[in-house]
């Protein structure tokens, strides 16, 4: 049996898959990357187990210690939540806000900053299907999407044929990458294409505004004022700002922000963060529309702070309990902080094995976002998309929380 479904493996959320089903197994892939393929063609292996300290146990068991866990704590953090669907986030910020918790997720760490700028209307943005019918110049900044996200060039911007731009990459459009070394998608920027390999993100932005008040930029002086007249021809442009961008601008994004405003001026240059994490950019909108904040939040106190991050919050010692739902922080956070995260009660709902569900003291398994559950999940570009699941779970994230949530 072949089956229509939508992939949750990145934030492209690509909904043209197609698998063939065998009874309980997926045999083939269609149109996947090789990420997404793995998640579908691999979703039997390396499966969690219910556990209570260490020691495999029946569901109800894990469920009944992880509530017992929750009922005492006295301080309590949520983390995670960026691999599950807007429908088990809502439960999850429900839960926080009810116990008067923390809750934080990967974009502390990730594009956060930029999905709040959009949010706040201080970055203009587009969806990724108006990039495909319309977009000239189309910029990476700090983002490798040849390996982080495979199909994005293909599916929305450099490739394809569609809208205004029917001749494709040939002649429709205009690639510029800029990044600290030469990666895979700088290697594709020839013909009608940029590379900027840069040492500086603020110093290529100054060289950018320079020669946009008509003056001769100290650096890339030919190429920067190629870019602006190429940018000029069109009335659709975008800039994909990746982890390097970010981290590049140190925490000062005000020049990045005026940047794009002075190219505004000009033309029309729209900004879509590129993140890697399915459903990151549905906790942060889920957050900002309830909070007006989109991560690292303390329902106790009402308000954000660095100081609520979560690692933040393992280095301080403000936590006795973490739920930790869809993601690894033992595998990737600092060992100083990972080592913390051993000594508190660590409850993980995760449907895979993982190095924190190793020192948890509750493992809850749960069902793969796309393939085992259905639900929502909000695309890089703020497009909700629904999730087509190939078999149905009874138990998901959604009824996991749910139970948690009654002994709150």
């Amino acid at each position: 049996m072949i089956m229509p479904v939508t992939c949750a493996g990145c934030s492209c959320l690509c909904d043209d898959i197609e698998v063939k089903v065998e009874g309980d197994r997926i045999t083939h892939v269609l149109h996947a990357c090789r990420r997404g393929a793995g998640i579908f063609l691999n979703h039997q292996s390396s499966r969690a187990k219910p556990k209570v300290d260490g020691r495999e146990v029946d569901f109800d068991s894990a469920i009944e210690r992880a509530q017992e866990l929750i009922k005492e704590s006295e301080n309590l953090a949520i983390y995670g939540l960026d691999t599950t669907t807007l429908e088990a986030q809502k439960l999850a910020i429900e839960l926080a806000e009810k116990k008067g918790a923390y809750i934080d997720d990967n974009s502390t760490f990730c594009l956060g900053d930029f999905v709040e700028m959009v949010l706040r209307g201080e970055l203009p943005s587009t969806t990724l299907e108006e990039v495909k019918n319309n977009a000239y110049v189309i910029v990476y900044w700090g983002v490798d999407p040849y390996h982080s996200l495979s199909r994005h060039m293909s599916r929305y911007t450099y490739y394809p044929r569609g809208g205004k731009r029917q001749r494709g990459y040939e002649e429709d459009r205009f690639l510029v990458v800029i990044d600290v070394r030469k990666t895979h998608t700088a290697k594709l920027a020839k013909k009608n294409a940029r590379f900027f390999e840069v040492k500086d993100d603020l110093e290529i932005i100054e060289a950018f505004s320079q020669a946009l008040e008509g003056k001769a930029p100290k650096i890339y002086a030919n190429d920067i004022p190629r870019v602006l007249k190429e940018m000029e021809k069109a009335d659709f442009n975008v800039i994909f700002g990746g982890l390097g961008l970010k981290y590049g601008l140190k925490g000062n994004y005000e020049p990045f922000k005026e940047l794009v405003r002075k190219m505004n001026e000009k033309t029309s240059v729209y900004f879509i963060p590129a993140g890697c994490h399915p459903n990151m950019r549905g906790f942060n909108e889920l957050m900002f529309e309830k909070t007006g904040s989109i991560n690292k939040y303390s329902f106790r106190e009402q308000k954000s702070s660095e100081d609520y991050a979560f690692y933040r919050l393992l280095e301080s010692e403000s936590i006795d309990t973490a739920i930790v739902i869809g993601t690894d922080p033992l595998n990737s956070l600092p060992f100083e902080y990972a080592k913390k995260l051993a000594k508190i009660n660590t409850i993980v709902i995760d449907p895979r094995v993982t190095f924190t569900g190793e020192v948890a003291k509750v493992v809850i398994p749960s069902a793969i976002a796309g393939v085992e559950a259905g639900g929502t999940m909000v695309r890089s570009d703020g497009v909700r998309v629904e999730l087509k699941p190939v078999f149905e779970s009874e138990v998901n994230d959604e009824t996991i929380l749910r139970k948690l949530l009654e002994v709150v």
